[in-house]
């Protein structure tokens, strides 16, 4: 049974997309708008950035991820996936 407080698959891929969206700023660099299958290196990210939402990622659900995990799963849907796996009760700090 799932944990009240858990994020569940869509607020997750939800959350990451918001972290992609105040990283990459869409509007500004004149990229299409972020979706959940949006790449993150194609929108405008690189290896630095990709450090800055790491640490986001974890700051706001405290879970660690490598710079090779975002490599992999470069989507915000992708690398949600890739949390759940690794950490079954995932909650995002409001």
């Amino acid at each position: 049974m799932d944990h009240p407080d858990t994020a569940g698959p869509d607020e997750l891929t939800g959350h990451l997309v918001g972290l992609w969206r105040e990283l990459l700023d869409p509007e500004a660099t004149g990229l299409p708008e972020i979706a959940p299958e949006s790449n993150f290196f194609v929108q405008g990210g690189h290896s630095l950035l990709g450090v800055t939402l790491l640490a986001r990622v974890e700051e706001t659900t405290g879970c660690r991820l490598r710079l090779v995990d975002l490599f992999k799963h470069p989507t915000p849907i992708r690398l949600a996936a890739q949390l759940r796996a690794a950490h079954a009760d995932i909650v995002i700090a409001q």
